[in-house]
């Protein structure tokens, strides 16, 4: 009859022990589960600044575009583009400043914004020759 009590002691360390390394295996599961979603969110943040760079680029040139379909309905025309929320909605958008340059050149200077990226693009029109 002694040897009773002494199995319950055997019983309730080896209950100490699973607890304890059902614990350690929760954590350390816990651990690399934080660590993937960590890694995978610095890496969502990474593709949405790429994406916003490339689009400000895109703005640039749209506005160059846009600066040169107006020159070619008239040379003449010097002045800024204001292009915002382009799509709507969006909130990319483009500036173009069309001036006069060296001799009868004309400059015309995009700058295309997205997110917190801006983007600038310039050309340079010779006229005659």
């Amino acid at each position: 009859m002694n040897n009773r009590p002494h199995q319950a002691k055997r019983r309730s360390r080896r209950r100490g022990a699973a607890i304890l390394i059902a614990l350690l295996v929760m954590m350390a599961t816990s651990m690399v589960l934080i660590s993937v979603l960590d890694t995978q969110t610095m890496q969502y943040k990474a593709l949405n600044n790429t994406l916003d760079y490339d689009r400000a680029r895109y703005m640039a040139e749209a506005g160059l575009a846009h600066s040169l379909s107006i020159l070619e309905l008239d040379i003449t025309f010097r002045g800024t583009i204001t292009q915002a929320d382009f799509p709507a909605g969006s909130g990319n958008g483009y500036e173009t400043v069309v001036q006069d340059g060296a001799g009868s050149d004309i400059v015309i200077t995009a700058t295309g914004t997205a997110g917190k990226f801006s983007r600038r693009a310039e050309v340079n029109i010779k006229q005659g020759g």
